[in-house]
This record gives C-alpha cells, structure tokens and sequence, in this order.
C-alpha cells in the first residue's frame, strides 16, 4: 500500500492494487472485477483509492458486529467478506504470529487480529474501486455506494435495514468514508457509541 500522488484533485487516502494474487491469496472477495476485462488494466490488476488504513479498526469493529455474523457476510460465500472474531477467521498464514490456534475460532476468545482488519479494509475498498475512488477523492457522494445504500435499506439488502441515516454506526461508516480528516486524526466517537463502548 502507499500513497497515491496526483496533479488532479487532492487524494487524501491510500492506493490499494487489486489483483489476482491478493484475490486468491487473501481471500477478501476483491476480485469480484477480476473477471471482467473491461474493468482492470492489461496487466489484471486495477487501483482503488481508500480512507487511510490506520484508521480503520474502529470502523472494521462496527462492521464486524452488524454485519460480519457467519449468517451474513461473515460468511465466505459472500462478495463482501467480514473477517473477525464473532463470524468468519481468517487463516493463520505465520505460525510465529502469536495466535492462540486453540482459540481462534468463531467466537473464541482470541480478538480480531491485524491481519483480519487488513482484510476487511481490503473487501470494502475492493467492492467497488472506482466509486470508493472518487468518493475519497471528494468527486462522488458516499451515497452511491452500495456499502452505505444497503445498511440504511435504500437498496434490498438480505439482511435488512443495519442502521438509519445519520444514526452512530452510520456517522462512524460515513466519516471514515469522506475521508475529511489527516491520516491518523479520524475520531471514532460514532464508532464507540455504536458499539456501546
């Protein structure tokens, strides 16, 4: 990952490339586009322009709780893919990661690790490259993405409406979407309230 310069509108979020081997290797359900020759350059691999990375624990935890159950997209049959310790585990690629293995199950008491946040921000950024592009940009509203429509139910959504415009899970979602704030600096005070923190 790094940042991402441009003599166009100011990018404040970082570049993530999106191809085959993180599709396949990570498993986070980025590759859904990958199919689709029209939609990455020649070399398969296209670019996505998210919110900073560093601050996405605190949303990746509300996402998590209202979303990534193994009924929801905690489930790996899903496009949009939730890792973390209530739904879906991610596997354990390093043996020396420090993992309790005897707790790293759905549920167990090992919390959600680094490498499941990482690829949590990578389904979310990888869902939709090109309108998370320009929404980070600043060119596009975060109302056209399918990741906000679908909570709020302006969208059919499986699992029904999440939250309602404006409410603390949504403020949370939406503020590190807008990416209005210098990397590091994001408040997750809606995040907090969200999860009864």
């Amino acid at each position: 990952m790094t940042a991402r310069s441009s003599s166009g509108p100011a990018r404040r979020g970082r570049t993530i490339r999106l191809g085959l081997a993180l599709a396949m290797g990570a498993g986070a359900g980025i590759g859904i586009a990958l199919g689709f020759s029209g939609c990455v350059s020649n070399d398969g691999v296209t670019e996505a322009v998210c919110p900073p990375i560093e601050d996405f624990r605190p949303v990746s935890a509300v996402l998590e709780q209202r979303c990534g159950t193994l009924d929801c997209h905690g489930d790996p049959s899903q496009p949009l893919k939730l890792y973390g310790r209530i739904g879906l585990r991610a596997p354990i690629f390093d043996p020396d990661s420090g993992i309790d293995a005897d707790n790293y199950y759905s549920g167990g008491s090992e919390q959600t690790t680094a490498q499941e946040v990482e690829l949590n921000y990578r389904s979310i950024c990888g869902l939709e490259p090109e309108l998370m592009t320009e929404v980070t940009s600043g060119e596009g509203s975060v109302g056209d993405l399918t990741l906000v429509r679908k909570p709020r139910l302006q969208e059919r959504h499986k699992g029904g409406k999440i939250w309602d415009e404006g409410k603390p899970g949504d403020r949370c979602f939406v503020k590190w979407l807008q990416n209005q704030y210098q990397p590091g600096g994001y408040d997750p005070v809606d995040c907090n309230t969200e999860l009864g923190l």
